[in-house]
């Protein structure tokens, strides 16, 4: 998809945002006519499901919107592999789940099984319409989420007047969200026959799962954070930060989107050329960003702890917001090293494992003690050192081409 206009683009962000700002006035509302622990259980079961909805893309929209602006005889033929690879993740999504809810979910399994099933929805959502950008489609993902909006509205509205309770209201989003796949799939009238070429399916699944997982790791960080507050006893916690998730998300969820909208362009101008000096400002920038964000963290986290918790799940908002440029600048540039060469792919790909083993680790220790403000500076310091890795990788100064088995396969 080439964007055509400044006004198409605003079209489509002005769907996506009215999205996203019903969900965030949704939770609001939600928080006030729900008790405090149907809200707190709602909570719990959405933070803990938020892995899935990358897994059900594993970086699927992506990788489409890379891939399919590059091809010129394949196009057909890359729509019915990716929707095959997005069938094939929503039986894996759900074999998850399912292992979830049995072994590790210590809530309700109705509502934990609808929050992981609506998780998963929104995941396959994301794939359908990024291959309908893609392809030249951009209205049905405008209308797509003006849809999703119009009923999260409605069913808040029902929440509201005592007609719907957490678990109703996820079955409805469940429901919309399902309708709304099924008739999107049927608009795409995908053809499987480039199932047959082999190359093309290694193409396309290796770049997809590359491109997965930074938001798969995003998600995991996210999901372990909401566990470890279960685990120390402060799951009542979990309605801060899964606020501050929703309201903070809103800004990440626009910029992503942003990103999205123009991943074609920035893909075609990135393919063939040499990114020696696009190389060497990206590294000048990480390493401002380190030098200046590792004392911001440690600031406003110190500042979160004597002066924010009093606020309860108000600090932890203004906490992550505060944390917000941190997680923009980074996702600006792995978004870059995802659309260069194959090679800076994997790079930004094994930064983002690297900054989830920190997680891991600063979760064990700092949560217990520090809670829901803690996990968001841990959240925060994730980031950068996902920054530190690339930083590491780009400092000699590297001239790649783009793959040759890449770029034969989609010609």
């Amino acid at each position: 998809m080439r964007l055509a206009a400044p006004r198409q683009l605003m079209v489509l962000l002005g769907g996506r945002a009215a999205f996203r700002g019903t969900l965030l006035l949704a939770n609001v509302v939600l928080l006030a006519v729900w008790s405090s622990g149907d809200y707190a259980g709602y909570a719990q079961a959405m933070g803990g499901a938020a892995f899935l909805t990358p897994l059900a893309s594993i970086g699927i929209e992506k990788c489409a919107l890379k891939l399919i602006p590059r091809a010129r005889h394949t196009v057909g033929l890359l729509v019915g592999v990716f929707v095959a690879l997005a069938g094939l993740l929503l039986v894996i999504a759900i074999a998850v789940l399912a292992g979830v809810l049995l072994f590790g979910h210590n809530g309700p399994w109705l509502l934990g099984g609808l929050a992981g099933l609506y998780a998963i929805g929104i995941g396959g959502n994301q794939v359908l319409v990024g291959l309908s950008r893609a392809i030249g489609r951009p209205g049905r993902d405008v209308a797509n989420h003006l849809v999703l909006a119009t009923g999260l509205a409605c069913w808040t509205g029902a929440a509201a007047t005592g007609h719907a309770s957490p678990t109703v209201f996820l079955a409805l989003c469940l429901t919309n969200v399902s309708v709304l796949n099924v008739v999107l799939l049927t608009r795409l009238r995908p053809s499987f026959a480039g199932l047959r070429r082999r190359v093309l399916v290694h193409v396309a699944v290796g770049t997809s799962l590359l491109m997965a997982i930074p938001d798969v790791v995003a998600g995991v960080s996210m999901s372990l954070l909401f566990v470890t507050l279960s685990v120390s006893g402060a799951q009542a916690e979990s309605t801060g930060l899964y606020m501050a998730s929703v309201a903070s998300g809103t800004l990440l969820n626009a910029f992503g989107y942003l990103l999205r909208v123009l991943q074609p362009g920035v893909s075609q101008a990135l393919h063939q050329r040499d990114l020696s000096a696009a190389y060497e400002r990206l590294s000048r920038w990480l390493r401002l960003l380190l030098l200046a964000g590792i004392p911001y963290v440690a600031a406003v986290s110190c500042a979160a702890a004597l002066l924010l918790r009093p606020l309860g799940g108000l600090g932890v908002v203004v906490l992550y917001v505060a944390c917000v440029p941190i997680i923009f600048a980074v996702g600006s540039a792995s978004y870059l090293m995802e659309n260069a060469t194959p090679l800076a792919l994997r790079v930004t790909a094994a930064g983002a494992v690297v900054s989830l083993a920190a997680v891991v680790v600063l979760a064990a220790v700092v949560v217990p003690w520090a809670g829901a403000l803690g996990a968001v500076g841990v959240l925060a310091v994730g980031a950068l050192v996902h920054a530190a890795v690339l930083l590491r990788w780009l400092r000699p100064r590297r001239t790649l081409s783009p793959h040759p088995v890449a770029k034969e396969s989609l010609s």
